[in-house]
């Protein structure tokens, strides 16, 4: 008898073709959590190891975890060489992405950024061109491998097992559900990962201790699938000592209190029938302030002009090189990022977007009869903006899809700040009631090459770097250009209109030779001033949080202020600047937590019970400490 016979008298071929389907999917799983853990270091496989061998157990666990995933493919699909396909090309492009969002911006990909694969071509076009053909021409191998694969699987199956197994045939739906049902339980419990009785949990517990300060932290020593796990199944905030509603109650009557006692030499209802321009401006900020930066010429003159005549300071920014929602965020509902469980990433795609009539500064100018536009000139999807600005209780949401005036400059994909300005001055003119507009621009976003005739050379950055810092230093050139136009317009507009200018964040087009000869403070601050056609006090804000912006303008237009505003007005004076790595005192010095004031302990006390009422809590705060007066 020929081997190839007594292989055909296997007695049992479902039970060996299922074992060795397991084996395969054990070294693929192997395979590919080596391949993310090594997109987090470069793909430098001796950096790898040395993870894997300082946390054995979660490497073990993440492998694990693969290989559940690869178990409910091929128990849901029935053909081993199409689930190999989904993991390996999915693992693949998620290990591309995650390795250039670090070499980007130093941050590993987070859980709700995987929803930006409906915005590919986006995303793709931050790339460069041969970086994109080598990972279509990746996927496309994968493909072709598995299809020859597969179109041979039935001749090796008949060959070596005596049967052509079928996707479904009684057997083999019967081993299939079992598959479907056990790695199907085992994946959906991981959603209750941060229960310390969880079963996965327990396991990394004897391993790992989670961080609860960078979350890139969690990636870089537990691993790529450990580390977005817990991301995934944070916790937005942690309840406060002493939550209760009464002790909610107590806040609010102190804070209406405190209101009160502004208000009494205060003169006008919030704003009094100002209109209000909120301009954050995508990567704006200031290169010349940096160490080791040298321009030839000054990219933002009419940006210093009216910083040096209108209140102005610096904006501390939450993100660098990204994060633009976060500090949008920020801005618009005055709750800061500092109290945020670190591993809620975006709190627009994690909770904001779900919510309904959140406070915020739109929802508060909304009881002064404000007509209230959002404009951002790209896609409307893009971090959920259309369901978290319905939240924020904004009247209209103009996209790009909307906007009249959509030209960009020289070859740049990206609508200008030229456009964004006309539309925005559009939308005053055409409003009879006083309104608010939330200008989100997109201009200097990423990439930065091969966009325009570059004019301001740069010195003191490595020469592989001139190009894109160039790049930069001309959009900002034009950014600040298109502002000295927005103004000179508001300046002959009857309407009293009043305009806060920020800079969302840095760029990363700064190699770490420039980081690193500069203060984490200092890649965190950008441009910030209020303008108005109307007389203003001249201040110097420093540098503060972008949660203060509304109790300043408050402050500057002598407008009466709700409880919430009140406490904000108070604390600003204590803790100006609040972000997760710097924390700035009302004397526009940097500290550390244990050198706050004992009024700033008392305030930010407050301020984390009522951040946790309107982001996790019940809500108590909502109808009292945001009325207006």
């Amino acid at each position: 008898m020929t081997a190839p016979e007594k292989r055909k008298q296997l007695k049992h071929p479902y039970l060996v073709r299922s074992l060795r389907a397991v084996l395969f999917g054990l070294v693929l799983s192997v395979v590919l959590h080596i391949l993310l853990d090594a997109s987090l270091s470069g793909f430098n496989l001796s950096d790898t190891l040395q993870m894997i061998q300082t946390y054995p157990i979660p490497f073990l666990l993440g492998i694990l975890v693969l290989m559940l995933v690869y178990l409910f493919l091929i128990s849901l699909i029935g053909n081993l060489w199409a689930s190999t396909t989904i993991l390996v090309g999915t693992s693949l492009i998620v290990a591309f992405a995650n390795n250039q969002k670090f070499l980007e911006r130093g941050e590993p990909l987070y859980p709700q950024e995987f929803e930006m694969i409906t915005q590919w071509r986006f995303m793709l076009s931050m790339l460069s061109t041969w970086l994109v053909i080598l990972l279509f021409i990746g996927i496309a191998v994968i493909v072709a491998i598995a299809w020859i694969l597969d179109r041979y699987s039935r001749k090796i199956s008949a060959k070596y097992y005596g049967r052509d197994f079928k996707y479904w045939d009684r057997k083999t739906l019967i081993i299939r559900a079992v598959g479907l049902v056990f790695s199907g339980a085992l994946l959906f419990s991981l959603t209750n990962f941060q229960n310390t009785d969880n079963w996965l949990r327990k396991a990394y517990n004897i391993d790992a201790q989670w961080k609860d300060v960078d979350p890139k932290e969690s990636y870089q020593q537990y691993g790529f699938v450990g580390g977005l796990i817990y991301s995934a199944t944070a916790n937005i905030m942690e309840a406060p000592t002493g939550y209760s509603e009464s002790k909610m109650k107590a806040i609010t009557k102190k804070y209406q209190k405190l209101a009160d006692e502004i208000n009494t030499t205060r003169k006008n209802k919030p704003m009094d029938g100002v209109n209000i321009v909120y301009v954050m401006s995508e990567s704006f900020s200031d290169p010349t302030r940096l160490n080791g930066v040298t321009t030839s010429s000054d990219p933002i003159p009419e940006t210093r002009k009216i910083m040096g005549k209108y209140p102005s300071g610096y904006s501390l920014s939450q993100g660098y090189g990204g994060g633009t929602a976060n500090i949008e965020f920020e801005a618009l509902t005055g709750l800061s990022m500092y109290n945020i469980n670190p591993q809620i990433t975006s709190p627009y795609q994690m909770f904001l977007y779900q919510k309904e009539n959140f406070p915020s500064l739109v929802s508060s100018l909304k009881q002064s009869d404000y007509e209230t536009i959002a404009i951002h000139p790209f896609k409307p999807s893009f971090y959920r903006r259309t369901d978290v600005y319905n939240a924020l209780e904004f009247n209209k949401f103009i996209s790009r899809d909307e906007m009249k005036h959509t030209e960009s400059l020289d070859d740049s994909e990206y609508i200008s700040d030229a456009s964004a300005y006309q539309e925005t001055l559009d939308q005053l003119k055409a409003n009879k009631s006083s309104t608010f507009i939330h200008l989100v621009t997109m201009q200097n976003h990423m990439t930065y090459w091969d966009k325009y005739i570059n004019t301001i050379g740069v010195e003191g950055v490595p020469e592989n770097n001139k190009e894109t810092v160039e790049t930069y230093l001309q959009g900002i050139k034009y950014s600040d250009d298109a502002l000295k136009d927005f103004v000179a317009e508001l300046d002959n507009m009857k309407e009293k209109t009043m305009v806060v200018f920020w800079g969302d964040h840095l760029p990363s087009v700064f190699p770490e030779e420039i980081v690193n000869q500069n203060t984490e403070r200092t890649m965190h601050e950008t441009p910030l001033f209020m303008y108005a056609n109307f007389d203003l006090p001249k201040e110097d804000y420093g540098t503060i949080s972008p949660i203060y912006f509304a109790p300043k303008m408050l402050e500057l237009t002598d407008s009466k202020v709700s409880p919430y505003y009140a406490l904000l007005t108070e604390m600003s004076k204590e803790v100006q600047g609040l972000e997760k790595n710097v924390l700035i005192n009302g004397k526009n010095k940097t500290i550390i937590e244990d050198q706050l004031s004992t009024k700033a302990k008392e305030y930010l006390a407050d301020y984390k019970l009522i951040e946790y009422d309107l982001v996790s809590g019940k809500g108590y705060t909502k109808s009292g400490l945001f009325k207006n007066k």
